[in-house]
């Protein structure tokens, strides 16, 4: 302000190049700020893509690297029926059979390149449970030793083993839940009903003299060490399943629909149907492929070749192989068929995608599911970022030379593996 004059505003030209400059300012940062969050979005949008495959990827191989841990190769991998199957443990000129779970067409239930995903199904025997058996077994049920802490629920799959005589084995299920108890008293296990030599119903077998050699309860460590006992084979059977908002399943690749990695281990509930277990959300696709280290070279891998389905044959998956028995040296001709059997790795792709949709995403780019194992590129619902993760396991209990059976401490001071395997 001038003295003795009147005060000086701002003219139009100055308001207007302030207004711009302030504009062009304002303009600048929100766009900063919009540019800042898109890029955050997009990083936990990765970052959710990976966890969710870093789970998926640990759950599976976790177990896939026990298959066939304490129980014939034979049996790790279920691809389908098969009619007449060596175990080692049956009576002499006995041989099992496989029922196939949840399959019903061998080999190609497992594998569809074109999709829905793969699924996979193994079994081993958990190392962390053993009972002894209390009461020489039936056709329609055994007797064990309690506790029982966790109970045994419809469906599971126990291996009863004798250590005693001709050292046997049978698989046999359980025919109804058993529940948790504390008590050391004998606890009842009704049997599923019996199918021959089938795997998981071999209850004809335990009429042998061999499992006659039993631990009522108080029986001292010596009796407890050489009588029957009897173990929990897991099944393991996992693949892709999709579910609308409503929680209704719908088809693999339905808009809309969100699709989980999931897990049934056979079990069932009160009504008999499976128990099925949601793994994590957002996994699209799995996709596997299986190694034969000591078949003929460009043989060694089977479900690899993109648009060529798994099929049951001399060079692929082959259930009409003989299964190479414990004895057979490693350059044995029965150790380089593709016999499951000789399955000694396990290549595992996963794709997964973010958990909401981007509508900026529409292109038939933005839907495509990336080219794993033997599937082709493929298109999938639109607006989602998608990444293929890939490992492989080993599942060397399938290249044992031996049965195994346990050894059990007969004394308190040793402490010998006193339970599990």
């Amino acid at each position: 302000m001038r003295p003795g004059g009147r005060s000086r505003g701002f003219s139009l030209v100055e308001l207007m190049i302030a207004l711009v400059v302030s504009t062009v300012v304002i303009a600048g940062a929100l766009s900063l700020l919009t540019s800042q969050q898109r890029t955050f979005q997009r990083s936990a949008a990765d970052r959710a893509v990976q966890e969710t495959a870093r789970m998926a990827l640990e759950e599976l191989t976790s177990n896939l690297r026990l298959a066939g841990y304490g129980i014939d190769p034979a049996f790790a991998f279920d691809f389908g029926p098969i009619a007449a199957v060596p175990q080692d443990r049956l009576p002499a000129g006995q041989v099992a059979s496989v029922a196939g779970y949840a399959c019903a067409t061998p080999v190609a239930c497992r594998d569809s390149p074109a999709g829905p995903p793969d699924e996979i199904v193994f079994h081993y025997r958990d190392p962390a449970f053993f009972r002894a058996l209390a009461a020489a077994p039936t056709t329609t049920g055994l007797s064990i030793d309690g506790p029982l802490p966790a109970g045994l629920r419809q469906g599971q799959i126990l291996q009863v083993m004798c250590f005693s005589g001709r050292m046997l084995w049978a698989y046999v299920t359980v025919g109804a839940d058993v529940p948790a108890t504390t008590s050391t008293a004998t606890v009842s296990v009704p049997l599923a009903a019996s199918s021959g030599n089938t795997f998981g119903l071999q209850n004809a077998v335990l009429a042998d003299s061999c499992f006659q050699t039993v631990a009522p309860p108080g029986s001292p460590p010596a009796t407890v060490a050489a009588a029957a006992k009897v173990y929990k084979v897991e099944r393991f059977r996992y693949f892709v399943q999709t579910y609308d908002p409503a929680g209704n399943v719908v088809a693999w690749g339905t808009a809309g629909a969100r699709p989980y990695l999931m897990l049934d281990q056979g079990l069932l509930d009160a009504s008999g149907a499976p128990i099925l277990q949601m793994v994590t959300p957002d996994v699209e696709d799995l996709q596997l492929s299986y190694i034969f280290p000591r078949a003929p070279a460009g043989q060694q891998t089977a479900g690899d070749a993109v648009g060529t389905p798994l099929a049951n044959s001399a060079t692929s998956i082959d259930l009409g192989a003989t299964p190479p028995p414990y004895a057979d040296p490693a350059g044995a001709v029965t150790r380089t068929t593709h016999s499951p059997a000789n399955i000694l790795a396990v290549r595992v792709e996963v794709v997964v995608r973010n958990p909401d949709p981007d509508i900026r995403l529409s292109s038939d780019q933005d839907r495509t599911l990336p080219a794993a194992a033997n599937r082709d590129t493929l298109l999938g619902p639109a607006g989602y970022r998608r990444a293929s993760f890939e490992t492989t396991e080993a599942t060397p209990n399938l290249d044992v030379r031996a049965p195994y059976f346990p050894s059990y401490s007969t004394t308190s001071t040793d402490r010998l593996n006193v339970g599990g395997g």
